[in-house]
C-alpha cells in the first residue's frame, strides 16, 4: 500500500517533519507530491527555492525516516490522487483536510475506494501563532518556530504589579518577548461590578494592541454570588492578538467584607475603601487586599498571574479551541 502527501516544502519546518513522520508511521511506501516551479509561480504568493533544491532537502530528511519512498512532481492541487488505485492513505494538515475530503468524493465517483485521511495537528510557533513557510520566509520565525524578533506584548496599566505578573507568566511559555506598558487608555469607572469587569478588561486589551502581537488588559471586579449573597473579588484578563481574536481568563475569587462593599456602593474604589477603613495606603500596588486578609500568604501578583495564565489556556491548547488555523 502507498501513503501519499503533497506540498511545496519551501522551508522544511517542524510541521512538515511531523507530517512526514506520520506518513512513515503508517508502514506503507511513502509518495510525496512536490509542487513544481511552475505551480509555485502561479499558486503561491511567496517565492521559494527551486524544485531541485526542495526535492534534495526533502529526500535528505526522508532518508532518515526510511528508505521506501519517492518524491514526484506535483503540477496540480490534487495530482493523480483522484484517479490512482494504488494509494490507500493520505496525510494532510488540519487546514487542508477539506481538500482530502474532496479528493475522496472524486475517487468514489471514479469507482475507487476513498483514502484513509490522517490529519496532522497544527504546530504552533513560539508566539502561539501557527508555524508556516510564509512566516519563515518573511523572517519572523525560524523553521523550528522560534521568534527571530521579540514577541511584542502591550499591557494597558499604570500598575507595575500587573506588568510584572504578566511578564512572569509569559516567561514560562515564551523566551523572546517584550512587555510594553501602554498608558493611553480611558476607563468608564475605577470600580467595575460583574460583567463591567469583562468589558473593561477587553477595552484595556484593545487599547494596548496597536501594532503589537498581543494586547492585554487586566481588571479587578466585584461579583456577587447569589446563594450566599456574598461579594467576591475576581481578576479578569483579556488578551487580544494581532488577528483580533480575544481570549479571557479569570483568577480565583475571594470574599470581600460587607463594610468594604458598603463603601463601594457609595462610589468608592475597592483599595480606597480599604484605606478608609484600615488606614493602609496604596494597597493595590503591593500585596493587595488579599495580602492583608491572608497576612501575606497570598499576594495580588499571584491572582493577576493566574488570570493571565488562564487567558492563555485557549492559545496554548489552540487545537481544542479552534485557534490553530493558519492566518
Amino acid at each position: 500500500m502507498i501513503t501519499v502527501l503533497g506540498g511545496t516544502f519551501s522551508k522544511l519546518h517542524k510541521g512538515h517533519r511531523l507530517m512526514l513522520k506520520y506518513a512513515f508511521n503508517t508502514g506503507n511506501r511513502v509518495v510525496v507530491g512536490l509542487t513544481t516551479d511552475e505551480y509555485l509561480k502561479h499558486n503561491k504568493t511567496y517565492g521559494g527555492f527551486s524544485y531541485s533544491i526542495r526535492k534534495r532537502s526533502l529526500e535528505r530528511y526522508m532518508s532518515k525516516l526510511g528508505n521506501d519512498f519517492e518524491v514526484l512532481p506535483l503540477e496540480t492541487r490534487s495530482g493523480n490522487t483522484e484517479t490512482s488505485p494504488d494509494y490507500a492513505v493520505i496525510v494532510v494538515s488540519k487546514e487542508t483536510r477539506g481538500s482530502a475530503e474532496s479528493i475522496n468524493r472524486k475517487r468514489l465517483s471514479n469507482g475507487l475506494k476513498p483514502l484513509e485521511i490522517i490529519t496532522v495537528p497544527v504546530i504552533l510557533a513560539e508566539d502561539l501563532f501557527p508555524l508556516s513557510s510564509t512566516r519563515i520566509i518573511a523572517g519572523e520565525i525560524n523553521p523550528s518556530g522560534k521568534r527571530l524578533r521579540p514577541v511584542r506584548i502591550g499591557i494597558s496599566t499604570a500598575n507595575e504589579l500587573k506588568a510584572n505578573a504578566t511578564e512572569a507568566y509569559i516567561a514560562t511559555i515564551m523566551r523572546n518577548f517584550r512587555v510594553e506598558i501602554n498608558k493611553g487608555y480611558d476607563l468608564e469607572t475605577n470600580q467595575p461590578f460583574g460583567d463591567e469587569t469583562y468589558r473593561m478588561a477587553v477595552k484595556r486589551a484593545i487599547s494596548a494592541l496597536i501594532d503589537r502581537d498581543y494586547g492585554i488588559g487586566i481588571e479587578s471586579g466585584i461579583f456577587r454570588e447569589s446563594i450566599s449573597n456574598k461579594c467576591f473579588d475576581i481578576h479578569v484578563c483579556a488578551v487580544i492578538d494581532r488577528y483580533s481574536r480575544i481570549t479571557i481568563g479569570t483568577s480565583s475569587g475571594f470574599e470581600i467584607p460587607d463594610d468594604i462593599i458598603t463603601l463601594l456602593k457609595d462610589g468608592q474604589e475597592e483599595s480606597k475603601a480599604f484605606e478608609t477603613l484600615y488606614g493602609v495606603d496604596a494597597i493595590g500596588k503591593h500585596n493587595g487586599i488579599i495580602g492583608a486578609f491572608t497576612d501575606g500568604h497570598l499576594k495580588r501578583k499571584e491572582l493577576v498571574l493566574e488570570s493571565v495564565r488562564n487567558a492563555f489556556v485557549p492559545r496554548i491548547g489552540a487545537g481544542f479551541f479552534g485557534l490553530d488555523q493558519k492566518l
